[in-house]
């Protein structure tokens, strides 16, 4: 028989076992009950990141909460591809389809990284980890990346662990071969993704992200990408070849 496909999934802090109560605040509560016209015995999906994912049945609801008990875990908790990526911000909606994008396809940290070139508006961490939590309930993610300060990207690269691969996507980069330099790092677990400004790397940042011992440059084609394009790109890439597509 078909598994029910629940029109509500959300994500929440508390702590989720069987037979146990969690409450929805405010917005969670409106959104179930006003915009997704949910009421009481409806059932939902809940999961946190920690406890895996849960079928809940409201007991209650009102205007500024509703109260969930949990039923069923329908998935453990797994660990996905250990994926950061760090790119540098540009425009206010371009990094919101960046989180976004990023989010859904499965990296577990999302950097700012600043560079010469870098031209955005302030990063706000919390308006980033609403949109990760988004884009992980619309996509049955059982888990949301971690958002990092941002970082000076001379900072970023130091923070590297030695064995992390780090993906530079290289946009002047005559050869790149990328299915093939990254089927060569099929074995390794621990991935970071670089992107750039829109203005590029100065030559001063390439010659330091290329003297990282982990470092490898691919080129993603023949075209300049916008960065977003470049994020969802590279990312694609490499779940394909190194990643959870495989």
């Amino acid at each position: 028989m078909a598994q029910k496909q629940h029109s509500v999934r959300l994500f929440i802090d508390a702590d989720l076992t069987k037979d146990g109560g969690v409450v929805l605040d405010k917005p969670q509560a409106h959104y179930v009950g006003t915009v997704m016209r949910q009421g009481v015995d409806d059932s939902l999906i809940l999961f946190n990141g920690r406890d895996g994912e849960w079928i809940g049945q409201i007991q209650e609801i009102k205007k500024n909460l509703a109260l969930v008990h949990l039923k069923e875990q329908t998935r453990p908790q797994t660990a996905g591809p250990d994926i950061q990526l760090l790119f540098a911000p540009v425009k206010k909606t371009q990094n919101a389809m960046i989180v976004q994008k990023a989010t859904e396809l499965g990296v577990s940290q999302i950097t700012p990284v600043q560079t010469l070139r870098t031209n955005s508006d302030k990063i706000r961490r919390d308006k980033m980890r609403l949109q990760v939590i988004e884009a992980a309930e619309q996509s049955e993610r059982i888990s949301i990346p971690d958002i990092a300060d941002p970082q000076k990207l001379n900072v970023a690269l130091d923070l590297l662990e030695e064995d992390r691969m780090l993906i530079f996507c290289h946009e002047r980069l005559a050869e790149g071969g990328a299915i093939s330099i990254l089927s060569k790092l099929a074995e390794y677990q621990k991935f970071a993704v670089l992107i750039g400004p829109e203005g590029g790397f100065s030559d001063e940042e390439r010659t330091k992200i290329l003297s990282c011992d982990q470092a490898h440059a691919i080129c993603l084609g023949p075209r300049i990408l916008r960065a977003e394009t470049a994020v969802i790109s590279a990312l694609s890439l490499l779940q394909a070849v190194c990643g959870d597509w495989r």
